[in-house]
């Protein structure tokens, strides 16, 4: 009679465990697009821009910001993952890293050549090389990328490995994840 029990009530509390178990929350494309939001990215970005000796003017900071949204719309990705990938991968800066990644969220070329294959994208009107400083185009290929890594894996922290594929990308997806959970807690997301 007791094991009975203990079954009936493993049965019965299993659900009840599952359910109130956090699960992996949503990076789907959210509107934020409000002054306050704006203008903590703006500060962001001036911030980390002016700690290398870069320029931020508005016109800059406007386009990047309504660049980050429309291509996290056109992806269905939140934005402030966008601007958590972008902050640790460049500190919003367009540069070369060390295996040829390119520009503010450090796609490869043929990373980039891909993604416009799958989503039949638009190759840059010049080379692939537009991708160190087209920011624009740079964002677009880069959030398709995650896009495509999400869907395949259904798993953030996976993606986000993916997205780096280094030796240390174990790290790399954590500490994305933990700047994406700082930047929403900031902002009250």
């Amino acid at each position: 009679m007791k094991k009975i029990t203990i079954l009936v009530l493993v049965l019965v509390l299993i659900p009840v465990f599952l359910s109130t178990t956090p699960t992996e929350k949503s990076i789907s494309f959210r509107e934020i697009n409000t002054i306050t939001v704006k203008e903590w990215f703006k500060d962001l970005v001036r911030s980390r821009r002016a700690s290398y000796r870069l320029k931020s003017d508005d016109e800059f900071l406007e386009d990047l910001w309504k660049t980050i949204n429309e291509v996290a719309r056109e992806t269905n990705i939140d934005p402030i993952l966008l601007v958590s990938v972008i902050d640790v991968e460049s500190d919003f800066r367009n540069v070369i890293g060390l295996y040829g990644e390119l520009g503010m969220m450090q796609i490869k070329k043929e990373t980039a050549e891909m993604v416009a294959d799958i989503y039949n994208l638009e190759p840059p009107e010049s080379d692939w090389t537009e991708l160190i400083w087209n920011y624009r185009l740079n964002i677009k290929y880069g959030a398709h990328y995650l896009k495509y890594l999400y869907d395949r894996f259904n798993d953030l922290r996976l993606a986000l490995e993916y997205y780096n594929g280094g030796n240390r990308r174990k790290t790399y997806a954590k500490k994305i994840l933990e700047t994406y959970e700082r930047f929403k807690k900031e902002l009250g997301i």
